[in-house]
């Protein structure tokens, strides 16, 4: 089938790889003149990793290998820890890298034969039972195609030339992240405090990733650097407090956490992945993970033709993407009680949960992407 993948990024070069591979003639938009990844880490879980292995991309060279997550709260008091390492003989390592990395690692693999149109939006999408008509730029005439698939992000433009506009959620949180040198840690942890959290991913090459959550009114002024920071989470007293007096101006990336109310995926021939279909807060670090599932679940679907492909799309994804984005959401209100006596407590049930049960909860997460790579 001839195929568009409209976006560059994790999702949509991920499906340009999948779809090239089984057969799909591919070409890939992305309104950037070219490839510049957005962002500044990510943590790539073995739900992630096995896909991306089987579509021949070799996280190894790019990633290092989390010995363990770690939560823990504003003081520094461990409440839990999932022991990665120990669990990668039967999952697969969790993989912790750059984002520039993590692009490198995808075009490596993206086939030569892949067509690439950049620096030019899509601004007009029609289709009917023969296929889809694209217009790009200013050009008068459009480029058809079999099928489109829309893996342009949160402000997504397939989305809203095929669907129309869907409004957006914002979380209650803002949050700001960046790259920095590693001063020594080797576990990925995140620190809950009020209303707020800290967060620090160790990187390949000496570089730490870290984060910085804060709940926030919408698009809420700018904090002053330093001082207006450190009073934001003056309430933490850990070890990852020494990043305010290694960072030597304010983070470099700073968006409120917004998301979709619920997965929309597509119109007939117009498919929705990743951020564009069900854009979710990352509170579980699963955005781009479920993005690289979908790119694989949509190479299944389209596999019999494009008859009832967004069904099964639709069928393969939803319930999966659903609670995880749900599950998400929650994380993200209960992670920043202010209440002293609500965080006292749960701080207490976090600690009290034995280890077992933290694997299974880790075994849910990973096991049904390995259920997708057994699909037929």
């Amino acid at each position: 089938m001839k195929t568009l993948v409209v976006g560059g990024g994790i999702g949509g070069l991920t499906a340009a790889i999948a779809l090239a591979r089984t057969g799909h003639q591919v070409t890939l938009a992305e309104k950037m003149e070219q490839f510049s990844p957005v962002g500044a880490g990510i943590i790539m879980a073995p739900n992630a990793a096995k896909i991306l292995a089987e579509l021949g991309v070799d996280l190894s060279r790019h990633g290092h290998a989390l010995p363990s997550l770690d939560l823990v709260g504003a003081g520094g008091q461990l409440l839990q820890r999932l022991e990665t390492q120990r669990l990668a003989g039967q999952y697969g390592p969790m993989w912790a890298l750059s984002r520039p990395d993590l692009h490198a690692a995808l075009l490596e693999q993206l086939p030569e034969r892949v067509q690439l149109i950049l620096g030019s939006s899509a601004n007009g999408i029609r289709q009917d039972s023969r296929g889809v008509s694209v217009w790009f730029g200013d050009e008068p005439d459009p480029h058809t195609f079999d099928v489109v698939v829309g893996a342009d992000g949160l402000h997504s433009t397939v989305r809203r030339l095929s669907l129309g506009q869907q409004p957006l959620l914002y979380s209650g949180a803002t949050s700001w992240r960046g790259l920095t040198r590693n001063p020594g840690f080797l576990r990925a942890v995140e620190a809950w405090g009020p209303g707020t959290r800290i967060g620090v991913v160790p990187l390949r090459g000496g570089q730490l990733y870290y984060y910085l959550v804060r709940s926030a009114p919408r698009r809420a002024p700018e904090l002053d650097w330093p001082d207006g920071f450190r009073a934001a989470f003056a309430a933490h007293h850990s070890d990852l407090t020494r990043l305010f007096d290694m960072l030597t101006d304010r983070p470099p990336l700073h968006h409120d956490l917004e998301e979709l109310a619920a997965p929309v995926w597509g119109s007939d021939r117009v498919f929705l992945l990743g951020d564009a279909a069900h854009a979710m807060t990352p509170n579980q670090g699963q955005g781009a993970a479920m993005a690289i599932e979908d790119a694989y679940g949509l190479m299944k679907a389209l596999r019999p033709g494009i008859a009832g492909a967004l069904q099964r799309y639709t069928t393969l994804r939803h319930e999966r993407v659903r609670a995880i984005q749900l599950t998400s959401r929650r994380i993200g209100k209960f992670s920043h009680w202010t209440n002293p006596l609500a965080r006292t407590v749960r701080n207490t049930f976090m600690r009290s949960l034995p280890p077992s049960l933290v694997e299974a909860q880790y075994h849910k997460l990973v096991q049904p992407a390995l259920d997708l790579l057994a699909k037929a």
